[in-house]
């Protein structure tokens, strides 16, 4: 009996493990399988969530782009105001130079000094000497005068510049700004796209939405240019446009980052540390030549600029060159130039074919004289620091 229970327990132990075996069996593979459609809904809200994120981080850029767009717009037009002013304050210093230079020299030719000296040991009597020594005293006065009011209009120029470079430095701080916003949203599209592999056709449409944007961001800043150079009309007087350069390609180039060049004696700016020290942003380098005046013999003296300002011995305009993309953009713009340790403000009112680009600037007479500089061939073909305001 004993046995027969026994053997009674494993028969049942037995079936008790075979009945464990077939529920393991029938039931695990359907816990392994999944459900195609939950497969397909994940990808759906998978798709949907990325598209939602890059959409909303999209407006958010357009938004800041806008922000960053007014920003400029208001800064360029303290900039304008503040340019105007620079070259107002350039040429009072340029005149007051031209005046102290022309007592110079004349103190030099009449010996101004002895005749002085001498009036006041000729005196016949005390009452003349007296008489004398007034006159002497206010010569003297006149003259400490003009050096005082010189100081004062240096002063006022290096404050005003000092201004207009701060202003600058904003402004492409903000252009920067703007770039990193385009690159950014570029990358927003990029990344949407590499996740949307395979996308639906509605998830199709609204990245390329996206792709729109960012490809309308990328472009305003060109399209914006364009339409400017498009608003502008040349002068149909103008005769300083195909003029022959004063020196050929093959003279060499002087560079300017040598605070002892000889151009370093003129100019009315202050240092061309100071133009930059802030900010690298919108500066640039490239070669010079100049035109114009009485010692360019292939140009009229006076001769009528594409904008028709007048280019004679005096004027402080500069050329740009035809194949500067969308050059007439750049007309009534003032150009900050640095040479030899000074700078000077001009104004763009011309073109040329200027080496076929070779050239950046062409420098009217008042600009390379303000340089220190005698005549076009003098200046001959120089490399400068420029940037448009």
């Amino acid at each position: 009996m004993a046995y027969l229970a026994l053997e009674g327990r494993k028969v049942a132990a037995a079936a008790l493990a075979l009945l464990l075996t077939l529920s393991l069996v029938g039931f695990t593979p359907s816990a392994a399988l999944a459900d195609p459609a939950d497969d397909a809904q994940a990808a759906v809200d998978a798709a949907q969530a990325t598209l939602n994120e890059a959409e909303s981080r999209m407006s958010q850029i357009n938004s800041e782009y806008e922000e960053l767009s007014a920003q400029v717009t208001e800064l360029q037009a303290k900039i304008d105001e503040t340019a105007a002013s620079a070259m107002e304050a350039q040429q009072a210093v340029l005149e007051g130079r031209e005046a102290l230079g022309q007592v110079a020299v004349g103190e030099y030719r009449d010996g101004s000094s002895m005749s002085l000296l001498g009036l006041i040991l000729d005196s016949k009597s005390f009452d003349d000497l007296l008489r004398n020594m007034e006159y002497v005293t206010q010569i003297m006065s006149y003259q400490a005068d003009e050096v005082a009011e010189q100081k004062e209009r240096k002063r006022a120029f290096d404050e005003v510049s000092a201004e207009l470079n701060a202003q600058k430095n904003q402004q492409e701080q903000a252009l920067s700004a703007q770039e990193e916003k385009r690159a950014e949203a570029e990358a927003v599209v990029a990344q949407a796209t590499e996740q949307l592999q395979g996308a639906k056709e509605e998830q199709a449409a609204r990245l390329a939405e996206l792709a729109a944007q960012a490809e309308a961001l990328r472009k305003q800043k060109e399209e914006e240019a364009a339409a400017a150079a498009e608003a502008v009309q040349e002068s149909p007087d103008a005769n300083t446009t195909d003029r022959d350069p004063v020196v050929s390609d093959d003279e060499p180039v002087s560079d300017g980052g040598s605070s002892g060049d000889s151009g370093s004696s003129g100019g009315s700016g202050s240092d061309s540390s100071d133009s930059s020290s802030s900010s690298s942003e919108g500066w640039l380098s490239g070669v010079a030549s100049a035109y114009g005046g009485s010692t360019d013999p292939s140009t009229p003296n006076p001769g009528t600029t594409s904008t028709g300002a007048v280019c004679d011995d005096n004027s402080m305009g500069v050329a740009v060159p035809k194949s500067l993309p969308n050059y007439r953009s750049y007309f009534g713009r003032t150009v900050e130039i640095v040479y030899g340790g000074q700078t000077v403000y001009a104004t763009v009112n011309d073109c040329g074919s200027m080496g076929g680009g070779s050239r950046v600037l062409d420098l009217q007479p008042g600009v390379w004289k303000a340089f220190g500089f005698s005549s076009c061939r003098d200046w001959g073909l120089r490399t400068v620091k420029y940037r448009f305001l």
